[in-house]
């Protein structure tokens, strides 16, 4: 922790300044470290290449100096390159950094820059955007951890940045990193200006660092032969770029006055941005001042070559507009020729599977590139395929020796070493397999267990397709006769069906009849109904309700009674699960999120069968499995939605395993162990031991009172952590 901390309450309050830790805003402290499969090497050289974030002013025709320019810099100016010392390991575990913090001998210049990403009309908490900078950084750009060693946002809010404490050497300014302090300011600054909170609170972080390194913002400073008027510079003035914008720059003299006289408070004149800001697109368009164009890239071939079964990665660029582009943008619509082709993002951490379109896996500032990593997994048939990206089309043959039998890409996992084999239907599970979480419905506040079904009424094997990992099945809670309808062209049975067609289910000696303005359509012990073009089907008829669902229904009859199960994949699942709805603070519903999935995912695995020799792997009662109400859920609730998708594929695992999280509603003030709640022989139970849940304090047991509470999460949330930091509290040791 930097020592500037203590000055937070020092003072009139006026001047105080908000600084917020890295445990605060929810840094991911993983992104930190390296992977246990990759090879530890020796300590790395001086950082210079790390930085310059923003647009380079580079002449047509004319090469980049700046490579030569660092050369002669080192050359020349060697003593202020020095490194006072380096730290390879983190002190308390052992750990490996990735990048190896190092510390300046002396610190001689504080750098402005802005973020180049518009702020104007974003939706997303602060603290979501510091996020997903850090995770542009650390991820994206493989550095391990942010550059910046400060953020402020457009309240004047300071967020600490890079890893390391007082003097540890950033990456925000290519050649400038020994010896300076980056701060960058959240906005592009060539198309919006800041706001002045946002220049008060850089005023007060400049005095408290100036004061802290020693350095007077009225004198002058000589670095790397350079002379500058004041320590206090933009980035713009060490090297040719725009950052940090011209808006903040016509600001920075009197921020310098400002600092010098003391009046923290002041308010700055900044000129109007030169630019207008307008949303980008994804279209190549030529950038207006300097970059590269913005849109998609491809290099190399269009046609691919794989084994059946087997994998292969393709990369593509994407340039991001004048505005920047924000995490979860889609930036290239997807076609496949055949469901059997599977298409995956690597972002760095997981591999997220790839439905209609790719999204943009972190923030990316104005004019920058990201490189977009796919993993294409053939169809386990030999034959010629395509998909279209973006527009561009790629030719896919299948040939040759077929991949290991039964071998396949884990949905769950974010690890490519982790290949898994479809797990063989197990009649004898050793997990009781009857705690569930309770969701915080009204109806599932009671703490009864439902008990699994009889033996008598385990009909079917229920075994999951291989081919279909990643979909889930819920039986959901139909009338005897529910009536099934078509907004567009539906099948049933490979019969294809109009527009607007209506079908009422019916049972009769064992089969599911299907009738058509009173006349019989169609008839089999399984019957299973989808949609053309929409991908989606009204069902009236589900608890007394009127429902849509995506995906496929299938009708059985199963103990002498008419099932319905609607089949889909399980992040079209998770939007429509209808535990944490709109008015709960975001981060408590990614929260939620996560485990939710963690358990629907534990519960596909055929080991851990909920119901076992039953067709299904959950129900939509939340009194039994989770509460699941389909499509209309996902469109009352963007933001639950948007939840879902930012954590798309993220499970919680401990030593490799899914866990079994379970969750409540409420509790007085502590949570429960398993064995507290009664339940024997709980899965990795050292990870849901007793914990003090003060957010709660004074209410009702509500639920089980084992895990993460609604009224904790919700607490925390509202506190400001990221639904990282909540999970962590809860299910400790657990690794999302």
């Amino acid at each position: 922790m930097y020592p500037v901390f203590a000055a937070n309450n020092a003072g009139d309050s006026s001047d105080a300044l908000n600084i917020l830790t890295r445990r605060e805003w929810g840094a991911d402290e993983t992104y930190l470290f390296e992977s246990p499969r990759e090879d530890v090497g020796s300590t790395p050289d001086v950082d210079v290449p790390k930085g310059d974030n923003g647009i380079q002013v580079i002449a047509p025709g004319q090469p980049d100096v700046r490579v030569s320019d660092c050369n002669a810099a080192v050359k020349n100016y060697a003593s202020e390159f020095k490194i006072k010392s380096t730290m390879t390991k983190d002190p308390n575990s052992g750990r490996v950094y990735r990048w190896a913090p190092q510390y300046s001998s002396s610190v001689k210049l504080l750098v402005v820059h802005h973020s180049a990403l518009v702020v104007s009309g974003d939706p997303r908490p602060a603290a979501e955007r510091v996020r997903a900078l850090y995770k542009y950084h650390a991820v994206n750009k493989g550095w391990g951890d942010i550059g910046y060693h400060f953020i402020v946002d457009e309240d004047g809010v300071v967020y600490e940045g890079r890893m390391g404490g007082a003097s540890v050497v950033g990456g925000h300014a290519y050649c400038n990193n020994i010896g300076t302090i980056g701060i960058v300011l959240m906005g592009n600054f060539e198309l919006e200006s800041p706001s002045q909170r946002q220049a008060q609170g850089l005023q007060k972080l400049l005095s408290i660092l100036a004061s802290q390194y020693g350095l007077d913002a009225g004198k002058s400073v000589q670095f790397h032969g350079k002379t500058f008027s004041s320590p206090i510079v933009g980035h713009g003035d060490l090297l040719s770029t725009l950052c940090p914008g011209y808006s903040l720059s016509s600001g920075m003299s009197q921020l310098v006055a400002n600092v010098k006289s003391g009046n923290l408070t002041g308010s700055v004149g900044f000129a109007a941005p030169r630019i207008a800001s307008s949303a980008s697109s994804v279209a190549a368009t030529k950038p207006s001042s300097g970059g590269l164009a913005e849109g998609l890239s491809f290099v190399g071939r269009t046609s691919i070559a794989i084994n059946p079964g087997g994998k292969q990665r393709l990369s593509f660029s994407y340039t991001a507009g004048k505005t920047g582009a924000y995490e979860g943008k889609k930036i290239a619509d997807v076609r496949l020729s055949s469901p059997k082709i599977q298409l995956l993002v690597d972002d760095g951490i997981n591999w997220i599977p790839v439905t209609k379109g790719v999204l943009l896996s972190s923030d990316l500032p104005a004019h920058e590139t990201a490189n977009v990593q796919l993993i294409v997994v053939a169809p386990v048939d030999s034959g010629t395929f395509w998909m279209e990206i973006g527009g561009q089309r790629f030719e896919i043959k299948v040939a040759g020796r077929r991949a290991r039998t039964g071998e396949y890409i884990n949905p769950f996992s974010g690890d490519p070493a982790r290949i898994v084999r479809p797990a063989v239907e197990k009649k004898d599970t050793k997990i009781d397999s009857r705690i569930r979480p309770q969701s915080r419905q009204p109806s599932s506040s009671s703490s009864r267990l439902t008990p699994d079904p009889s033996p008598a009424q385990m009909l079917g094997r229920g075994e999951r397709n291989s081919e279909n990992s990643n979909y889930i099945r819920i039986r959901l809670s139909a009338s005897a006769s529910p009536v099934l309808t078509f907004p567009q062209r539906g099948i049933v049975e490979g019969t294809n069906i109009p527009a607007g067609t209506a079908l009422t289910l019916l049972s009769k000696n064992n089969e599911c009849i299907a009738m058509k303005n009173g006349e019989r359509f169609a008839a089999n012990s399984i019957l299973r109904f989808s949609s053309v073009d929409a991908e989606i089907i009204n069902v009236n008829g589900i608890a007394g309700k009127n429902r849509t669902y995506k995906g496929t229904l299938e009708c059985r009859i199963i103990a002498g009674a008419l099932t319905l199960i609607n089949e889909l994949p399980l992040e079209d699942y998770m939007a429509g699960l209808a535990e944490e709805p709109d008015s709960e603070p975001y981060e408590k519903q990614r929260a939620f999120a996560i485990a939710a999935r963690t358990y629907a995912a534990y519960y596909m695995e055929s080991e851990h069968r909920k119901f076992p020799g039953l067709p299904y792997d959950g129900s939509d009662d939340p009194a039994v499995f989770q509460a699941y109400a389909g499509v209309e859920f996902t469109g009352n609730n963007p933001h639950w939605q948007r939840a879902v998708k930012n954590t798309a594929g993220s499970v919680l695992r401990f030593n490799g395993a899914l866990i079994k999280p379970p969750y409540f509603s409420a509790d007085p003030g502590r949570t429960l162990s398993p064995l507290e709640a009664g339940w024997k022989n709980f899965p990795f139970a050292e990870i849901f031991s007793p914990k003090e849940d003060p957010w709660c304090k004074g209410q009702a047991l509500r639920g089980h009172g084992v895990g993460m509470s609604g009224c904790g999460a919700k607490g925390q949330a509202l506190e400001g952590r990221s639904a990282e930091q909540i999970l962590q509290y809860y299910y400790p040791g657990a690794r999302i």
